[in-house]
């Protein structure tokens, strides 16, 4: 199975990385790809150009400890960047279905209002992780169709034929890339928030330092 995890990663930090680790090996992911988006569908600002967040991107997924790979589909693609046009272009490149995103919580308390979504929940499996001061309970106010697509137990969810959502719980470090950004320009300490080797190519490329 390969993972799926999109994001702006503006920049990428402990709180999208560390909960990857677990899930790669409980799921036994193949590899989990770091798709940046490209362009956002809902005109989200971007505080580094698309080259720098890949590059972050690709700096993480270097290392010999994880099986990360820096995705640039999106970027490839160009225009607007669609989760389900994402992942229909990795399905027809791998020639294979077996395809799961990976979103937070709060990202997926909105896919209701996705570009195709009814399609992206009918053909791809989902794991939702928890994500710090979100109420997970307010999934239940999503529609039916999302909530008979939950599955509890792990191994029934790695195992189903077609697509379920499972519920991840992990050990979420509360930061954000917009806390990561107010303190860069602040110049306050970032260490623990994210890598050195990230910290140390915002410094050599001078990103986060003016105006959000």
């Amino acid at each position: 199975m390969i993972g799926i995890l999109g994001g702006s990663f503006d920049p990428i930090h402990f709180g999208h990385i560390n909960p990857l680790y677990d899930l790669s090996e409980e799921f036994n992911f193949a590899e989990i790809r770091l798709i940046p988006t490209y362009i956002s569908p809902i005109d989200k600002t971007y505080y580094a150009e698309y080259k720098h967040r890949l590059n972050m991107v690709s700096i993480i997924a270097s290392s010999e400890t994880n099986n990360f790979i820096a995705d640039n589909t999106e970027n490839i693609k160009e225009g607007v960047s669609y989760t389900y046009e994402t992942i229909k272009i990795i399905k027809e490149q791998e020639k294979r279905s077996n395809i799961c995103l990976i979103l937070g919580l709060d990202v997926f308390l909105n896919i209701e209002t996705w570009y195709n979504y009814k399609d992206l929940i009918e053909e791809t499996k989902i794991i939702v992780l928890n994500r710090p001061n979100i109420d997970i309970n307010l999934i239940k106010n999503m529609s039916s169709k999302i909530q008979d697509k939950i599955i509890n137990k792990k191994n029934e969810f790695i195992n189903a034929e077609g697509s379920k959502i499972f519920l991840y719980t992990s050990s979420n470090l509360n930061v954000s890339s917009t806390q990561v950004r107010r303190l860069i320009k602040e110049e306050k300490d970032i260490s623990g928030l994210i890598p050195g080797s990230i910290a140390s190519y915002i410094r050599r490329n001078n990103l986060y330092k003016g105006k959000e």
